[in-house]
């Protein structure tokens, strides 16, 4: 950390903090993976069922492309946010109110061209305020305590994806009613914390004259200089691009490999999903709070993150043998054991190897590149690895598995953590 930089937060947060910090994360992932893994994929399907692959690969490439670049925006213009408000509630509140809009374009998107319109709108406001919540763990939360919150933290995506694909895949059926449950869990989620977030101004006098060029340039890290950051990023990349081919596409993979509906006569594709999920939840959540508090009592991040990984890849593995319904299931209670220690050690382990505690969002911005960047390449990658036929997903789990394992790999050379 630079000499200029301000001290790291240094008073404990409080359970309140840490409760309306969870009920953001938790109100963020219900919008989010729902349309991801359920109502986009339903959307492709309606507009173009042949070529629903294809639709859904372009959706998510030019979304993630616009998310990748407002992540990183966003998270460096709060830094410089000289608001009464603070520097990152109103990027919350103006973001959550943007994503919104965006799912009632996305709801009525009747061509491909508009399904992409309404996904870049979507991923332009949903980041510019999920990059600033995320900004506030560096800003509040100390070392000591950086494991329990991520802990607490990463019980925002299993929570959020099993309440949203229980609400979307199995109690609402109508798409009017899906898309406001969405909406409504984001902006209720955030309220308490918006209301709560004790977020001082930021003095003009701290903030230098604003240059084009150098605010461009200072959004590049050099891994030259920071070596920690750039593992801890290609860990975290590969390892996302893994699980967003799973989280993706395991509802095509249902329909086209498993045929539950044929299965389980009566039944949608869309509520095996549903089970999977909440299968996955029950073990994601016990070892989100196993792991993150065991890396803190034991000061060791790596090896639980790296662990986890491996867990990751070996549910890959099974998958791509294309297993019976039961051992599906067993397996993703394992990948969600894997995901959940995962998400909770490493954001602990990357807000401890930021290059700067003053650009915190900026640098947070370039982390969640790691988040956003997979869904720009796991389209692609799912269209190469499906094969021409669009069915081989014994190539496409082997890929992810690659990929899982590489990036539990890339975390082992940081030495600025255990």
């Amino acid at each position: 950390m630079r000499p200029e930089d301000r001290a790291r937060p240094k008073e404990p947060v409080r359970a309140g903090f840490i409760a309306a910090y969870t009920l953001a994360q938790i109100g963020a992932f219900v919008s989010f993976q729902p349309l991801l893994q359920v109502l986009l994929p339903l959307k492709a399907q309606a507009i173009d069922p042949a070529g629903k692959a294809v639709v859904l690969s372009q959706v998510a490439f030019y979304g993630a492309i616009v998310a990748s670049i407002a992540n990183l925006l966003a998270g460096a213009i709060s830094d410089r946010t000289t608001s009464r408000f603070g520097r990152r509630r109103p990027w919350i509140v103006v973001g959550a109110i943007g994503a919104s809009l965006a799912y009632l374009a996305i709801m009525r998107a009747t061509t491909p061209a508009a399904l992409v319109g309404g996904m870049i709108l979507f991923q332009l406001t949903f980041n510019l305020c999920f990059s600033a919540l995320v900004a506030v763990m560096p800003d509040r939360v100390p070392d000591g305590q950086k494991g329990l919150v991520a802990a607490f933290q990463s019980l925002g995506n299993p929570l959020g994806t099993a309440a949203g694909a229980v609400l979307i895949g199995g109690v609402l059926v109508v798409e009017g009613q899906r898309y406001a449950a969405i909406s409504a869990a984001l902006l209720i989620g955030l309220l308490p914390l918006v209301i709560s977030l004790r977020d001082p101004p930021l003095p003009k006098s701290s903030v230098p004259p604003f240059r084009l060029g150098a605010f461009f340039a200072g959004l590049w890290v050099n891994p030259r200089k920071h070596p920690d950051f750039a593992f801890a990023w290609a860990g975290r990349f590969m390892v996302l691009v893994a699980l967003c081919l799973t989280q993706n596409y395991m509802l095509y993979f249902l329909q086209d490999v498993l045929d539950y509906p044929r299965l389980f006569p009566g039944r949608r594709a869309e509520e095996g999903l549903a089970i999977l999920t909440t299968v996955s939840t029950v073990s994601n959540v016990a070892f989100a709070m196993l792991g993150g508090v065991l890396s803190d009592r034991l000061q060791r991040r790596k090896l639980f993150a790296f662990g986890a990984a491996l867990a990751i890849t070996a549910t890959m593995i099974v998958f791509s043998m294309s297993p019976s319904w039961p051992l599906l299931l067993a397996t993703y209670f394992v990948l969600g054991c894997g995901a959940g220690c995962f998400y909770a050690v490493d954001i602990a382990l990357v807000t401890q190897v930021l290059p700067s505690q003053r650009d915190a969002g900026k640098d947070l911005g370039v982390i969640n590149l790691a988040n956003t960047l997979p869904q720009a390449l796991a389209p692609g990658l799912a269209v190469w690895a499906l094969g021409p036929s669009r069915m081989d997903y014994h190539v496409f789990f082997l890929t992810a598995a690659a990929l899982a394992l590489a990036g539990g790999l890339a975390i082992l050379p940081i030495r600025g953590v255990r």
